[in-house]
């Protein structure tokens, strides 16, 4: 039986053990079953959504590729209506110029190769790099000769033999005028460009955009920068069937999720394949925060597992220690120095406390209320209790039972007569009752008084002192805990005591405040020593700028760890500003003499030199160091030195400065001239010492002669100028000119300085120049062309007037003349400017040529109040011409048909070529209306003859569109548009005409359009 009940035992206690860890590891189990049942709903929604939004995007790259094909299917289209309406006359070349017919249907930047075929299959024209090869055994070609319909043949793939590319051909039927077959227009789209734009299908780099031709398992498509093209590279259904493909041989090792869009028309699918790590990246992030949410709900209930199992192992342990403590309380009340007892509440019938029972009381206890420990026990307390103190004891432990909160105090006993008794009194709340602890502190508290009153002297004298003095913590419990803040303090920095004492220095103050500093009280306390700081900003609340001396020193426990630091400051801020207005006064004087132009030198009585400026060790190249004493002599050469002497000695007798002119030795070799001024320094009438400056008069001594080499390089280089040079003062007198203005004048270089602009040039030419001799007199820089006729010939010669200012750099005191001949130049302009206006084919005026005519003649009809008339003409069918028969053809046709122009009409007339076939003919001085008429009807008959061109014979006529102008604003581009738009007139009325503007005084006439053969 022994053995059974412990068994049971054991049991019992191993249930409580694990029960708890097992309901914990069933709860996590069932927590991460769940967690992988939704992660795996959640993975197969992901990834559907990924096939519908590939087969979106394979969608919007299907409707692109069937676009270009319908628009392709629209190009053949038109150019077989063209072609049918022109008779066979269209050729690609027009078709697909820009801004043309293709342009129309399809973007120019395709390109797309073309052909023409004929009936027979030989290939008769092609466009854009078309592959040729023989038409006439393909089946497509076969189907479009035997069928009369007008359906295209779309062939899917077609492989062209040479460049082994894969092109979708697009071939339409062409008909002659009975409806017979004529061939085909074929159309060749490279599959690149459809899948080579990743912005159009709106997917990252990574995507894949195929093209598949099934039937033919051909494919072409797209991975990032990557091409893929042929046969290697097909598609199969997804095993579960749903909309999604599986590529036979995946295009590198990035997985993807790839879906389709049939084009059934045109026998291709547009596959789209886009990352599988994009596609199922919001699952991704999903799974990574349900499994962390799991993991750390996986912690936390190990964690609360954990605490509750410890909690519960302490809870049973303090149950033990529990029944420990209650035999262990009582022995440690017996042998505690403080009066211990346990009492219990006795109430009335209201509930009110009305006394307390001592239910038990040590000895220490019962000798303190004067009893022995077993007259107290079982007795009430309030009998026991001093009565002189308020409030009561009894109030203050029903209190403590009311309100179940522990009391600690320390509580003066007065009896009269006798000492006063201090005791430390504490009462602990019981469940029926409080327990009392008190001990008798008399000693202590004596003490504390007298130390109380010691401080309260010392924080007088502190706050008197005009010092600023302050105290803060360094304890770990209160570091930076500002304890004293004297009214220095206060007057000093603008901080109340009040707002200070008691907070820590970093929440008292601003944070660049300059007695907050963590850093300088941490290092004190790595290394207690007092530290001095000489001089510390401090920034005012109010914004004023204080400097204090601050000497910090720490202050130790009794067990020599630091415990506060004390600060003592010192004002000086009015000591700091002045130091620093005399700290200022000797910048601004070392200032003053470095930026005199003048060296200067400071001397004591005896000569010995104290102080020498920048400009002294620029002129003499003596350093400041060794210029002190008399060092600053070595600057002069040997026989100056020796009068230095005299100039102290005659400063002692003279009121007046010495002056002497001395020469130095400069260390870089050269001699300096220098103008030496000593006077003395006189305080009281006693010499203090002496005061020089030295002046470089090197330059002046050498300015005559520099003069006179400037001038005669000078006259050297103006008399080597091509050009003539002269200066003329304010006068109008000549000063200076070169020997090119003496050949000019023709006399000798003697007589024109001195003569005037009048007496040089004479009456005449002095009137047309003095203009512009007044206007560089008034300080303006002109430039003007002067004609100068001379036996017989003209010249032009360009010449620019200077102004010369004076040293107020207002008045102008003459003015330089520059004068070049320029005829030769004025010819070659002149020349080349008529090279530009003349048409290099014809010979006639260019476009540029007729604008400047064309302004000229409407400015002249304007202010002359005469007619004129504008003719604007091209040829009719020139262009069949020169694509017939080349383009020399096409030159020698405008050669002499602006021969043949320019017989018909009279020499007055300005015949130009704008360029092309078109001209133009400006018509000048007409007394009517109908001359101009009259003149074009004789042009459209002139050209209806045909012209004999290089063994060809080619027949054109002429439109003619026919603007007038005889007066009001001339504009030249409004003129040539009425013109324009006559010339469109007769070209709708049929060609081989002309047309006059409405509204002139005859109504417009034309010719009759004669036939002609147009040769092709």
């Amino acid at each position: 039986m022994p053995s059974a009940s412990a068994f049971r035992r054991s049991a019992r206690r191993l249930f409580r053990v694990l029960l708890l860890p097992c309901f914990a590891l069933a709860l996590m189990a069932s927590m991460w079953i769940t967690l992988f049942h939704q992660m795996g709903v959640e993975r197969a929604a992901a990834h559907h959504d990924a096939v519908l939004a590939s087969q979106a995007l394979a969608r919007v790259l299907s409707e692109h590729v069937s676009h270009i094909l319908r628009q392709s299917d629209h190009a053949t289209q038109l150019f077989k209506l063209k072609f049918e309406e022109t008779e066979g006359a269209l050729r690609l070349a027009e078709f697909s110029r820009r801004n043309g017919l293709l342009d129309s249907v399809l973007p120019a930047k395709l390109n797309l190769p073309m052909a023409l075929v004929g009936r027979d299959g030989a290939l008769r024209d092609s466009a854009n790099g078309f592959q040729a090869g023989a038409a006439s055994g393909a089946a497509w070609f076969e189907a479009l000769a035997r069928g009369a319909g007008d359906a295209p043949q779309f062939s899917t793939p077609v492989v062209e033999p040479r460049s082994g590319k894969w092109m979708i051909q697009i071939a339409r039927r062409l008909n002659d005028g009975a409806g017979r077959f004529a061939g085909a227009i074929v159309i060749m789209i490279d599959p690149l460009y459809f899948v080579d734009d990743y912005d159009r299908v709106n997917v990252d780099d990574e995507a894949a955009l195929f093209l598949w031709a099934h039937d033919a398992q051909l494919s072409i498509g797209r991975v990032g920068e990557h091409l893929f093209v042929g046969e290697r590279l097909g598609f199969r259904a997804h095993s579960k069937g749903s909309d999604e493909l599986v590529p036979s041989a995946p295009p590198d090792r990035i997985a993807r999720i790839y879906s389709y869009s049939d084009m059934d028309r045109y026998a291709l699918v547009a596959v789209v394949g886009i990352t599988e790590r994009a596609a199922m990246e919001k699952f991704e992030r999903h799974r990574i925060r349900y499994l962390a949410i799991a993991l750390a709900a996986t912690l936390a209930i190990a964690l609360v597992t954990a605490l509750l199992m410890r909690q519960s192992a302490r809870l049973r342990a303090s149950m033990r220690a529990a029944r420990d403590a209650q035999a262990t309380s009582r022995a440690a009340a017996e042998g505690s120095l403080d009066g211990v007892m346990f009492l219990k509440a006795q109430r009335d019938a209201d509930g009110q406390v009305v006394d307390f029972t001592v239910t038990d009381i040590n000895d220490k206890g019962a000798a303190l209320l004067g009893h022995t420990r077993a007259a107290v026990t079982g007795q009430g307390i309030l009998p026991l209790l001093p009565h002189n103190v308020d409030p009561p004891f009894l109030a203050r432990y029903a209190q403590v039972l009311l309100e179940s909160r522990p009391l600690e105090e320390e509580v003066e006993l007065r009896t009269p007569g006798e000492r006063p008794v201090w005791i430390r009194h504490q009462i602990v709340p019981l469940p029926a009752g409080v327990a009392v602890s008190w001990r008798d502190i008399s000693a202590r508290k004596l003490a504390e008084l007298e130390i109380s009153g010691n401080r309260g002297f010392l924080q007088s004298l502190i706050e008197h002192l005009p010092l600023l003095i302050y105290v803060k913590s360094v304890r770990p419990a209160s570091f930076g805990t500002m304890v004293v803040w004297n009214k220095a303090a206060e007057a000093a920095t603008g901080y109340a005591a009040d707002d200070v004492i008691g907070q820590t220095d970093c929440a008292a103050f601003a944070p660049d405040f300059a007695l907050c500093s963590p850093e300088e009280d941490r290092a004190m306390l790595a290394s207690p020593a007092a530290v001095d700081l000489p001089e510390k900003p401090l920034r005012r609340p109010d914004g004023e700028l204080r400097y204090l001396h601050t000497v910090s020193v720490p202050l130790f426990d009794n067990n020599g760890v630091i415990e506060y630091i004390l600060c003592i400051a010192e004002d000086v801020t009015r000591r700091h500003e002045q130091d620093q207005n005399l700290r200022n006064s000797e910048a601004q004087l070392t200032a003053i003499t470095n930026a005199s132009p003048l060296g200067l030198i400071r001397a004591d009585l005896r000569g010995h030199c104290t102080y020498v400026n920048r400009m002294f060790e620029t002129i003499t190249g003596v350093t400041r160091e060794r210029a002190l004493g008399s060092g600053w002599k070595d600057a002069l050469l040997a026989e100056e030195r020796n009068s230095l002497d005299i100039i102290f000695r005659h400063q002692r007798r003279n009121a007046e400065p010495f002056k002497k002119v001395v020469r130095c030795l400069h260390p870089d070799g050269s001699l300096v001239w220098a103008s030496l001024k000593v006077a003395a320094v006189r305080i009281g009438g006693r010499i203090e010492g002496f005061v020089g400056t030295v002046d470089d008069i090197t330059t002046l001594r050498e300015a005559e002669m520099a003069l006179r080499e400037s001038e005669a390089r000078l006259r050297t280089i103006a008399d080597t100028l091509p050009a003539m040079v002269a200066y003329i003062d304010a006068n109008q007198v000549y000063r200076f000119h070169n020997l090119a203005y003496e050949r000019e004048f023709g006399r000798g270089g003697g007589q024109v300085p001195g003569m005037t602009v009048r007496q040089t040039v004479g009456e005449k030419r002095f009137a047309t120049l003095e203009p512009y001799i007044l206007r560089a007199l008034g300080g303006e820089t002109l430039v003007f062309e002067e004609h100068d006729e001379n036996e017989g010939s003209e010249r032009a010669l360009e010449v620019t007037y200077i102004p010369q200012l004076g040293e107020d750099g207002v008045t102008v005191v003459g003015f330089h003349v520059m004068r070049q001949d320029i005829t030769s130049q004025k010819r070659e302009k002149k020349r080349l400017l008529k090279l530009a206006q003349v048409d290099a084919l014809t010979g006639l005026a260019n476009r540029a040529g007729f604008l400047h005519k064309l302004s000229l003649a409407m400015r002249e009809s304007a202010d002359d109040g005469r007619l004129m008339a504008l003719m604007y003409m091209d040829i009719d069918h020139f262009k069949p011409v020169n694509d017939t028969h080349g383009h020399h053809v096409g030159d020698a046709l405008l050669k002499a048909f602006s021969a043949r122009l320019a017989q018909t009409l009279r020499a007055s007339d300005t015949v130009a070529r704008l360029g092309g076939d078109e001209f133009t003919i400006i018509m000048e001085k007409l007394a009517r209306p109908e001359d101009a008429q009259a003149i074009a009807a004789k042009i459209v008959g002139a050209m209806q003859a045909p012209f004999e061109l290089d063994m060809v014979t080619v027949s054109v006529s002429a439109s003619i569109g026919l603007a007038y102008f005889s007066g009001g604003l001339p504009d030249p581009d409004a003129l040539l548009q009425q013109a324009d738009m006559q010339l469109y007139q007769a070209k709708q009325a049929g060609r081989n005409t002309w047309r006059a503007a409405a509204g002139d005084h005859a109504p417009p006439a034309a010719t009759a359009s004669p036939s002609f053969q147009q040769v092709w």
